[in-house]
């Protein structure tokens, strides 16, 4: 196990690590050897549950609305969700919500793509059916748009802080649009509500802020509580490395180039590095 990018993050440790541990060499090449093919508890893993739980919440969203969307049918008296702009529109929406919630389950499980490019996807589209599912309740005064607020608190705990923001800008102007053309088309008399939207979008920028900051102290607390002897040295080694590739990306805003100065490596060993360990 190589130790080069512990001793340039935390030279402390490296050498404390070098005292304490007089492992062979013949030892440490078998261990490197079958590393790839045994799974530990580690970040990553802990992040695709979170995948799964996010999922599991879109599963109860869309049946609850799918469920409530049909009452009326069974008695025209009962009317939980009032009166709807679209109908249609808003059953396609959830159909939709629900149907990508079974996907992103299954890419989540089968571990094909990178996490980013999942993730991202996944919140890209809950945007957007965000989106679909509040112009057909009436735009933004009514109560669907709470689920802006709910996708970009959830994706504010396990994107990075810049991505966050993002997600949360992304929200605002998908928000503003629809708010603007349900304005225009005017079939239900809908007036603009600019004090509504700034409202709202302070409020997204300033959750996603803060979020995914205390996301962010929270995972690096976790670390840093971390005893050497509670796993092996190599899985705290990989852990501390993770931890050092990922602040060196977010201190470059991620630029891999300059992350890699940071540390002292080449920018090639840099790239191994984030690959393997699919940051």
């Amino acid at each position: 196990m190589s130790t080069d990018l512990i001793a340039i993050a935390n030279a402390e440790l490296a050498n404390k690590l070098k005292r304490q541990t007089q492992k062979p060499e013949a030892a440490a090449q078998e261990s490197a050897a079958t590393e790839s093919s045994e799974e530990t508890k580690t970040f990553k893993q802990d992040i695709w549950q979170a995948v799964y739980a996010l999922n599991l919440m879109r599963y109860v969203l869309s049946l609850s609305l799918l469920i409530l969307i049909t009452l009326p049918y069974i008695n025209p008296k009962w009317q939980p969700l009032g009166v709807l702009t679209h109908s249609r529109l808003f059953l396609a929406a959830n159909c939709v919500l629900l149907l990508s919630a079974v996907m992103f389950t299954y890419l989540s499980w089968r571990k094909k793509l990178s996490f980013n490019w999942v993730i991202l996807a996944q919140f890209s589209l809950d945007v957007v059916l965000a989106t679909i599912l509040t112009h057909a309740g009436g735009s933004i005064e009514s109560s669907f748009a709470f689920i802006f607020f709910v996708v970009v608190a959830t994706g504010s705990v396990v994107l990075p802080r810049i991505q966050a923001v993002g997600l949360a800008s992304a929200a605002i102007i998908f928000m503003f649009y629809e708010h603007f053309y349900s304005v225009w088309e005017s079939i239900h008399g809908i007036e603009p509500n600019y004090g509504l939207m700034a409202w709202y979008g302070t409020i997204l920028i300033i959750s996603s802020l803060l979020i995914s900051y205390l996301a962010e102290r929270i995972r690096l607390a976790e670390l840093r509580r971390f005893i050497p002897g509670d796993q092996s040295i190599e899985e705290f080694l990989v852990q501390e490395e993770k931890s050092a590739l990922r602040e060196a990306l977010e201190k470059t805003n991620g630029n891999k180039t300059e992350a890699a100065k940071l540390l002292g490596m080449s920018f090639r060993s840099f790239r191994y590095k984030v690959t393997k360990y699919d940051i």
